[in-house]
């Protein structure tokens, strides 16, 4: 069913939710698990196992969780508000455009390769604020943001990683943080998890789908 209709059926989705698959890089505070790295590599793998899709799309989900770290408290709170369960999709290149305006940034552009996009309720993207330098990311609800269907791949088929468009979405400062080698976690992410190097991350979740 993934590999026909591009994205990780439904019914997976469900399964993992339930398994608490998507939760492993939440903070306990919000309802997660916050698993330890070398835990969440092994789920990651045997996941895999079965579909590699499926792993895929999971890794993406929790690396947003692990990204929420760098934002404010209230940033974060507003993205949990619904519940640990809630999935983010990861969608960061090109950068998009961001014009400052009183408590935050309006967003437009397009960005590609969102894996796990349509199941997600947020979507994690980078941000060029005009007449700063540097980026930031921002996390979007989906509801402000159109998928594009571009994915039609001969390989990890299920992976549904779409193209977000964006055009004059406001996001206020509590959804964005600034792109930089060191930043002070939020009160919900003091664990030592949320203090893993950004790269080591990476590799965490990919490696083991590899």
């Amino acid at each position: 069913d993934g590999e026909r209709e591009r994205r990780v059926p439904a019914a997976v989705i469900q399964a993992m939710k339930q398994a608490g698959l998507i939760r492993m890089m939440t903070p306990k505070s919000l309802g997660g698990l916050e698993l330890d790295p070398v835990t969440s590599a092994r789920v990651f793998e045997e996941v895999a196992r079965f579909d590699s899709a499926a792993s895929w799309i999971l890794q993406a989900a929790n690396s947003g969780d692990f990204y929420c770290a760098r934002l404010p408290d209230d940033g974060a709170e507003e993205i949990y508000a619904g519940g640990p369960d809630k999935m983010i999709a990861l969608s960061v290149h090109p950068p998009m455009q961001a014009t400052p305006v009183d408590g935050g940034y309006v967003v437009s552009g397009q960005s590609h390769l969102g894996s796990g996009i349509s199941d997600a309720d947020w979507i994690m993207v980078l941000v060029r604020p005009a007449g700063a330098e540097g980026l930031r990311g921002a996390f979007l609800p989906k509801r402000d943001v159109t998928v594009v269907d571009t994915w039609d791949s001969m390989g990890m088929r299920g992976t549904d990683s779409n193209t977000a468009t964006v055009a004059d979405a406001f996001v206020p400062t509590a959804r964005t943080w600034p792109l930089q080698a060191t930043f002070e976690p939020g009160s919900h992410f003091k664990g030592p998890l949320y203090r893993y190097p950004s790269l080591g991350e990476g590799i965490v979740v990919l490696a083991p789908v590899a």
